[in-house]
């Protein structure tokens, strides 16, 4: 398999699928495979094709998180000038702005996760619309029990999403969610069998997204983002100025 394989990326009917291919690993992402990653957001953002965006992984799991026995990168690095004082390179950097690339995508975003789903892949999960798990998924991000530092933007993300009390769970204590938990805290959006394969099964919710006005969602998405550290007055600002690009 070349290295260009480890990242698949399929359109069928508006949605691209992304898929991450590197089951030896369980998906396990190293830093061409973040550089990868962001390109293909950036790609389906400019495509006028695609309609929704769909990340998933093969194998036994979506993704087991940071690849720590990964090879130092020897192709060309674009964010080389960009270096952090933690003597680990430009990874943060590359990370950091990989999920924000995908939080900021005009068209609906959605991990579709199985098996497992944690460091990084939890994060990438985060930075998505929506999540469809599967029942028995181990979801979450246990780095703080390696006192390893979660560089995706999740202290920004994760209180947004689920509220205060529920992060002291989820981050402060590294508490790995199945399905049903992640449901209950809000941070799943849909369960499904996972058979014959993640994608297929999560087919229903993908044609339910592909249905929704392009325009009208982009619109909604960008205020809503905003409007996350918007004052009242500008959120109502805001809301005016969609309402004439909508129409």
């Amino acid at each position: 398999m070349t290295e260009e394989q480890n990242l698949l990326t399929k359109d069928v009917d508006g949605i691209r699928h992304l898929v991450l291919n590197r089951p030896e690993k369980i998906n396990a992402i190293d830093y061409a495979q973040h550089l990868r990653l962001m390109q293909a957001f950036q790609s389906a953002e400019e495509d006028q094709r695609v309609k929704v965006v769909a990340l998933s992984g093969v194998g036994r799991g979506f993704c087991a998180g940071d690849d720590l026995t990964a090879q130092p990168f020897e192709g060309h690095d674009p964010f080389a000038h960009r270096k952090v004082e933690l003597e680990i390179g430009s990874g943060p950097t590359l990370l950091l702005d990989s999920c924000a690339v995908l939080r900021n995508l005009s068209k609906p975003t959605v991990a579709l996760m199985h098996g497992i789903a944690l460091g990084s892949g939890y994060d990438y999960s985060l930075s998505c619309d929506f999540r469809v798990v599967t029942k028995d998924i181990r979801f979450g991000d246990p780095r703080i029990d390696r006192a390893l530092w979660a560089a995706e933007g999740w202290s920004y993300k994760l209180p947004r999403l689920v509220g205060q009390s529920l992060v002291a769970r989820i981050a402060y204590l590294g508490e790995i969610m199945n399905g049903e938990r992640a449901m209950e805290f809000g941070l799943a959006h849909r369960i499904v069998s996972g058979e014959p394969n993640i994608i297929e099964s999560s087919q229903p919710f993908l044609d339910e997204l592909v249905e929704l006005s392009g325009p009208a969602y982009a619109a909604t998405k960008r205020n809503m983002l905003a409007g996350l550290d918007a004052t009242f007055e500008q959120s109502l600002a805001m809301s005016m100025e969609s309402a004439y690009e909508v129409t």
